[in-house]
């Protein structure tokens, strides 16, 4: 009864019952448009309360209903399990719920499959896993999860790993050889490099070895928060140099130095538009990095599991600090027109809108996703 109590209670932070608000055009805009948030963080079984509960299609509908095209599920991670089983048993959740509802989901490879998807008024849906365990050691397995419609996983979550190190890693190595070869595999097999949570030089070693635009899907700039999850002016250049894009994601203690309760759009417009300074309105894309099962993300947040998968020889350590209040990040379906209203007012057109919540990365999947 104590863990149901505290479960509720996170349902009840100032972010989950924030509500945004949002013009008529600004809506109309996000329903026009090819409407994409490239991380929505629905690791199986961590971030449900359970593998067959019904949230995900409540969760679904309700993105569906404000107006999105397709969706980036991360079905798993390396912080949950580096093995292809892990990752396979995860997938095959979603793969249940989505076989449910045959009339409301299609499972998207290309952008071709996007554009049925629009047709036929369902959800898109693709794959992305935030690490690179589950390919174990075998760049042709990124053929295998290519099929399987993951549409590209980041090369390091966090910590060091077989490609390179991670974000918050001091030591900031450069890309290994099997990162080399593994970005071959990406590019061979059309997969997108991810590169973010990656650390700086592992990512710009991937730029330059990839022979195609690359994305980060779902990082800040830290340039607005000096945070090691963000990138440098330098990464951010890079991305865009290789015709790639950087997706913004709004977690709060990422994006705001401020670790707020409730994510304004004020900040994130402003990593969107020190973004768009830098490598021009077609490089940014929007990322909620949305967490359904707030509890139970916030609880692995907390102690020695923290200090495991958050590292941070800095001493910026913030992300227990995130959970107290709840991991304050909002629901696409909450964020999206508003942030379109935020654009506009700040004197972006609708056709820019049009680019940063979609239309940039589906150009980019229509170039990278053979």
């Amino acid at each position: 009864m104590y863990e149901e109590q505290k479960r509720e209670a996170y349902y009840k932070i100032p972010q989950r019952t924030h509500d945004y608000g949002a013009s008529d055009k600004a809506k109309e805009i996000v329903h026009k448009s090819i409407t994409i948030d490239t991380l929505f963080s629905g690791v199986v079984p961590i971030q449900w309360s359970k593998p067959d509960a019904p949230e995900l299609h409540d969760e679904m509908d309700k993105v569906k209903a404000a107006g999105f095209s397709c969706i980036g599920a991360c079905s798993s991670a390396d912080a949950a399990d580096t093995s292809l089983q892990g990752a396979l048993n995860s997938l095959k959740v979603w793969i249940k719920r989505i076989d449910e509802r045959p009339e409301k989901y299609r499972i998207v490879r290309t952008a071709a499959d996007i554009d049925k998807a629009i047709a036929e008024d369902k959800l898109g849906i693709y794959f992305t896993h935030q690490g690179t365990g589950l390919f174990e050691g075998d760049p042709d397995k990124v053929g295998l999860m290519r099929q399987l419609g993951f549409g590209y996983c980041l090369l390091a979550y966090n910590a060091r790993n077989p490609v390179g190190d991670g974000c918050f890693e001091a030591d900031n190595s450069n890309l290994t050889t099997f990162g080399k070869f593994l970005v071959d595999a990406y590019n061979r097999y059309g997969m997108i490099v991810d590169v973010s949570h990656t650390g700086e030089r592992t990512a710009l070693g991937a730029i330059e070895r990839s022979s195609d635009p690359v994305i980060s899907s779902h990082s800040g700039a830290k340039a607005i928060n000096n945070y090691p999850r963000g990138h440098s002016d330098e990464l951010i250049k890079a991305i865009g140099e290789s015709g790639g894009v950087q997706c913004v994601n709004t977690v709060g203690g990422f994006m705001d130095p401020t670790n707020p309760d409730v994510v304004t759009t004020d900040v994130i417009f402003q990593h969107i538009d020190h973004i768009a300074s830098l490598i021009g309105i077609d490089h940014v894309g929007y990322a909620s990095d949305y967490v359904p099962d707030v509890y139970i993300s916030c609880e692995m947040g907390k102690g020695p599991l923290a200090d495991l998968l958050f590292p941070d020889p800095d001493g910026r350590h913030m992300f227990p600090e995130m959970c107290a209040k709840g991991t304050p990040t909002p629901a696409p379906y909450q964020f999206i027109a508003a942030l379109v209203d935020k654009m506009l007012e700040k004197g972006y057109s609708e056709e820019d809108c049009g680019k940063v919540i979609g239309g940039n990365v589906y150009r980019l999947f229509k170039q990278v996703w053979k």
